[in-house]
């Protein structure tokens, strides 16, 4: 009896080990391969957009200072029609889920509109998103009421207006403190999330927080507006002791471990 439950105890202490070393797994894309195999492309119903593209999502060789092979995005591709709201272009990598994870990403844009990052994605109306703009849009009359320049943080909470919910802005009229970005230079980008709070920096140290808790894990990706852009280098380190149950998708952690106990 006594060695059955020693033997018991040794492997749960092996499957949490395990588990462990999948969650801990640093996730390293730079699209040198030439494979969109693991993405997703994800389109905005027609009505939802005042120029319908469609995306022209690609690898191509960088023609804006990245490295070697890039991602990039090459419509004009904008909605909301009335533009009230930045929508556009989203792809997503399928490869694994998210929870608690720090991501990094150059990026090059050729244009001064829309671009940001998407995660916790489940479908088009379940996400969060950071998106930041040099131009006035959406204008002249914003659903959440912030008209570019920004930088801001939304949750998106349905796939019609308003589209998303404002969760934090730094804004850039009046004399607000968001900076433009360097159209046609390599910028990086920093994105952590972790027990529901998120933070993104920029190369040029601008940040912006918020916490909210409705999406727990899902996909990270990208979203433009109106915006043609390369992105490379993209690193995704998760931190939580979290890892995703390749027979039902169940969440599988320690405690849970212990719990089999």
């Amino acid at each position: 009896m006594e060695w059955s439950k020693r033997f018991n105890i040794l492997l749960v202490c092996i499957t949490a080990l395990f588990f462990a070393g999948l969650v801990h797994a640093q996730v390293v894309l730079d699209f040198e391969d030439g494979d969109l195999n693991a993405w997703e492309v994800v389109e905005e119903p027609a009505e939802n957009l005042g120029d319908a593209g469609p995306a022209t999502w690609e690898i191509r060789d960088t023609q804006l200072g990245l490295d070697g092979k890039v991602l990039y995005q090459g419509s004009n591709a904008w909605g909301s029609p009335p533009d009230n709201m930045l929508l556009g272009p989203i792809i997503v990598y399928k490869g694994e889920e998210f929870t608690d994870f720090v991501l990094e990403i150059d990026v090059a844009a050729s244009d001064n509109d829309g671009m940001g990052i998407v995660w916790a994605f489940e479908s088009l109306d379940k996400h969060y998103r950071v998106i930041m703009i040099n131009d006035k849009w959406p204008d002249p009359d914003p659903l959440d009421g912030q008209g570019g320049p920004f930088l801001k943080m939304d949750k998106r909470i349905s796939n019609e207006a308003p589209w998303y919910e404002l969760l934090e802005v730094v804004p850039g009229r009046d004399g607000g403190p968001y900076v433009p970005y360097v159209e046609g230079a390599r910028l990086h980008w920093t994105l952590e999330v972790k027990n529901g709070s998120f933070t993104f920096t920029r190369e040029d140290g601008l940040s912006i927080s918020a916490q909210d808790t409705s999406y727990a894990s899902g996909y990270v990706g990208i979203q433009l507006y109106a915006q043609q852009a390369e992105f490379d280098n993209l690193t995704i380190t998760p931190l939580s002791a979290t890892a995703v149950d390749p027979a039902g998708k169940m969440s599988t952690t320690w405690a849970a471990i212990r719990e089999s106990r």
